[in-house]
């Protein structure tokens, strides 16, 4: 069970190291923007990032059917 939490906390501490870092780049590149247009470019982000309509990641699609 100990490995299960763990893993679990990895995995949400990549996807919060991920957005802090998509953050700092908005920042970076786009100072303008307020902190409501940062959180809406944060949303369009979880939704339209290359791979994420049918998995995570660029390139082909994979079969979940491997997992089973």
């Amino acid at each position: 069970m100990k490995s299960y939490v763990a893993k679990v906390q990895l995995i949400l501490n990549m996807q919060q190291f991920a957005e802090r870092a998509f953050v700092n780049k908005l920042k970076k590149n786009r100072p303008e923007l307020s902190r409501q247009g940062i959180r809406d470019e944060i949303d369009r982000w979880y939704k339209d990032r290359p791979g994420s309509p049918v998995g995570d990641g660029v390139g082909r699609i994979g079969d979940p059917s491997r997992f089973r």
